[in-house]
């Protein structure tokens, strides 16, 4: 089995465009955007410009505004607005590292995959273990999961 881990003090990510390959791979568009905190907008980024931006989104349709913040349960949260714009926000398969279309990326675009933070590596081991990822100030390891108490 083939895992994705960050090899480098930093953290897991993916650049723009491995995210960008990853949504094509899934059948979905992607656009990048900035979220501007002070007017509650998305702005549009170009995949140039999501290169130099510090923090940025995707998302698989080019409104993603329509889709954020509307709805609202009885107690004011907006769980149900955030339920429909997880469906439009591209994954890092960040939760699923063994994604074939994400190790096909990786392997791909070697080290344009990465994210600012990030130096993602390869790891084999045998499809029978059993295992975690570690991490330690995001420099990660594959570890054979065992009992743990707390």
């Amino acid at each position: 089995m083939e895992i994705i881990i960050n090899s480098k003090y930093g953290g897991y990510g993916l650049s723009p465009l491995a995210t960008m390959e990853l949504a094509k791979k899934k059948g979905k568009e992607c656009y990048f955007f900035e979220y501007n905190f002070k007017d509650k907008i998305y702005i549009p980024l170009t995949i140039e410009q999501a290169e130099t931006t510090f923090l940025w989104h995707a998302y698989s349709v080019p409104n993603p505004q329509d889709y954020k913040l509307h709805d609202s349960d009885p107690n004011g949260l907006f769980i149900s607005a955030n339920k429909r714009a997880e469906k439009i926000a591209i994954n890092d398969c960040s939760d699923n590292r063994t994604d074939s279309d994400l190790v096909a990326v990786v392997k791909k675009l070697g080290k344009l995959a990465n994210g600012p933070y990030a130096d993602l590596e390869i790891v084999e081991i045998p499809d029978e273990v059993d295992y975690e990822i570690a991490e330690y100030d995001g420099l990660e390891h594959i570890a054979e999961s065992h009992r743990k108490w707390y």
